[in-house]
């Protein structure tokens, strides 16, 4: 609402975990625990204040990103995606990498509010999922 007050674009991430089940599969629920609780928090660490992050269920987060264009967020999204590789350790140890894959999409500013946030994260979503067919750890 108020980057459309302002008439300041906004953009959205959705994330995923790359290959979360087998952590949960090969380490445990408590590894997997572990590495949520990290990835959150390399995540929300990195965030703009005003930004917004949730998780969405599983392994998936989203942010909104308001006054970020479609630049800015992809730029925002590539130093998180970073960071978490970064910050968050793998339970196999320092030798393989916990990587995460990112959808960005803008949110529309033609229809009304709540319209424009779904279209926005279906979209984010739809990029995610471009970004695990491209290999995974990247963004898109």
């Amino acid at each position: 609402q108020v980057s459309r007050q302002r008439n300041l674009p906004a953009a959205v991430l959705a994330f995923d975990i790359d290959r979360f089940k087998a952590v949960n599969d090969g380490f445990g629920h408590a590894a997997g625990d572990a590495v949520l609780r990290g990835a959150a928090a390399a995540l929300s660490g990195g965030m703009r204040q005003g930004d917004v992050l949730a998780r969405m269920g599983g392994e998936e987060f989203a942010a909104l990103l308001p006054a970020s264009d479609l630049t800015g967020a992809l730029n925002l999204a590539e130093r998180l995606r970073q960071r978490v590789t970064e910050r968050v350790p793998h339970p196999a140890g320092a030798g393989t990498p916990l990587t995460i894959s990112i959808g960005v999409a803008e949110v529309p500013s033609d229809p009304p509010p709540d319209e424009a946030l779904i279209q926005a994260l279906e979209a984010a979503d739809a990029a995610l999922y471009a970004a695990k067919r491209n290999g995974r750890n990247c963004v898109e």
